[in-house]
């Protein structure tokens, strides 16, 4: 089918403003203060309270974790603000942390604050804000302590074969420990937290900008800009307009409309491509139409994604074999099905469940993920072709997104934080995921057994197997959420700013980043 152009014709015609204006053809000088245009920022800059794409972006420039990802050279786990790390047996690891690191406030890194980043008055306690986000990640952690001035000891409950995976991953970037206690304050801290990364926190104004400025005693090295800010501009035509006027110097969220018309302007270009993240439509199974699974499977049939990567993507982002990512490595089941697309067995599936027309509510955002307006509109195209009666609602915010009771169609998406389905499913699905917490969407018991399995279950064959079983529960059994495609994460950008992004939501401006 052909997707509407309405939107994308909009965008165009304020896209054309731009020829208008004489091209900037040469920049002076790399720029020392870099202004990211993007379409919304977060609301907290604490990894345990929140875990958007958004989040991801800017706090990638603010901590650091025990072990660093090298993007340069396959995604190897190197040391970071650990010198070394050693396994003592199957429940123990000793990290020794490196010398000299200074965190924001200019005090020195000890053990003492990474054991404080981990223990119970941050992580696992019941009440605190952050119980959720620290389940979802440590909930295998016993303890961690300051054994001398150089080692730290973690140990877990049970063996965790994914332990350093973790270390180098979401809600494991280390804290102030006197900053944190001196703020008191969860929600102060959230907004003013205190790192070790390249940049610290300077100005955080809601819904407008948030300012990050160079940590000059940063222990990688100098950071390559004096500052950071990411500036909200909400409509994609409105920061490609900035970033032709030079009022940015970086754009997210680049729709393959745009491209021509940036590439075309002397020292722009495009950036970016699909990451390691699956654009999903998530569902409110607990009651009304959606708690049948035999309409949430006749919704996900009868979606063409072959005309909405072509027709709003360009063909530039594909079409995953399951909720599964190419970095699982080994975990990755190669002859596992895309998803269908089948008109015919939509229908005869509405048919079973005796459908007769109900309302089925669809919320989405404007533009939170690129085409996000255009592809629901597509969406609900093809749904009425096979005869659901969904109705689109626009909403400003999460907590609208998530209104109880959630008996709806809601945008998301999931991201592959380390390779394994307990890095990304897990994380999102399991009992103490957002779809749980917050959504309040979806259960299912065959899944957290299999969750529960695969926290200590070390032989690589099993958990292939699991992690089969895991993708036919969520594509035939009981859909969580359906795959649309892999989520596109395109920039635009000055030439001479030296940015290279690489397969996460996070935009990383240090010095070790290979692009800076």
């Amino acid at each position: 089918m052909r997707i509407s152009r309405r939107n994308y014709l909009k965008a165009t015609a304020a896209l054309s403003l731009l020829s208008l204006a004489s091209p900037r053809a040469v920049f002076a000088a790399a720029p020392k203060d870099l202004v990211i245009g993007v379409q919304v920022n977060p609301a907290l800059l604490d990894p345990l309270r929140l875990g958007t794409n958004p989040t991801y972006r800017v706090t990638a420039n603010i901590y650091d974790m025990l072990i660093r990802i090298d993007r340069k050279n396959g995604d190897r786990l190197v040391p970071g603000l650990a010198d070394s790390w050693k396994q003592i047996d199957a429940k123990t690891w000793d990290f020794v942390i490196r010398q000299g690191v200074l965190f924001h406030d200019g005090s020195t890194l000890t053990t003492e604050d990474v054991a404080f980043t981990f223990g119970p008055e941050r992580m696992l306690t019941d009440g605190l804000p952050s119980v959720s986000f620290s389940r979802q990640f440590f909930s295998g952690l016993q303890s961690v302590t300051a054994v001398d001035e150089r080692t730290v000891r973690f140990v877990t409950k049970q063996p965790d074969p994914l332990f350093e995976s973790r270390m180098a991953n979401w809600a494991s970037q280390i804290i102030s420990k006197s900053a944190f206690k001196k703020t008191n304050d969860w929600d102060k801290w959230a907004l003013a937290p205190v790192g070790t990364g390249p940049y610290k926190v300077a100005e955080v104004v809601a819904g407008d900008r948030i300012r990050l400025v160079a940590h000059e005693g940063y222990w990688g090295g100098k950071p390559p800009f004096a500052s950071l800010t990411f500036k909200v501009i909400p409509e994609a035509a409105g920061r490609v307009n900035a970033l032709a006027a030079g009022d940015v110097q970086i754009i997210t969220e680049v729709t393959t409309d745009q491209m021509p018309s940036i590439k075309a302007r002397d020292g722009l270009t495009v950036v970016g491509g699909a990451i390691n993240n699956i654009r999903t439509l998530n569902y409110g199974t607990f009651g009304g139409p959606l708690k049948d699974a035999k309409i949430r499977r006749a919704l996900d049939l009868s979606i063409d994604r072959q005309a909405i990567t072509e027709q709003l993507f360009g063909g530039l982002v594909g079409v995953p074999r399951g909720f599964q990512w190419d970095n699982y490595g080994d975990m990755y089941i190669e002859d596992f099905p895309k998803p269908a697309y089948d008109p015919e067995a939509a229908k005869k599936l509405l048919a079973e469940a005796g459908y007769k027309g109900e309302p089925i509510e669809y919320r989405t955002k404007e533009s939170y993920y690129t085409a996000e307006i255009d592809t629901a509109q597509a969406l609900q195209q093809m749904w009425q072709a096979v005869g659901l009666n969904v109705q689109l609602k626009v909403v400003e915010n999460d907590a609208q997104l998530y209104a109880q009771p959630n008996f709806a169609i809601f945008n998301g998406s999931v991201t592959s934080l380390y390779p394994d389905l307990m890095g990304s499913l897990w994380t999102t699905y399991g009992p103490n995921g957002f779809i749980r917490f917050l959504a309040k969407s979806w259960s299912n018991a065959e899944f957290d057994e299999i969750g529960q399995k695969l926290l200590t279950m070390t032989d690589r064959a099993e958990r292939r197997k699991l992690h089969r079983r895991v993708l036919e529960i969520f594509a035939e059994i009981d859909p969580p959420s359906s795959i649309l495609h892999e989520t596109p994460m395109f920039y635009g950008m000055r030439s001479d700013v030296g940015f290279v992004p690489h397969k996460t939501p996070m935009m990383d401006f240090g010095p070790l980043n290979i692009g800076t």
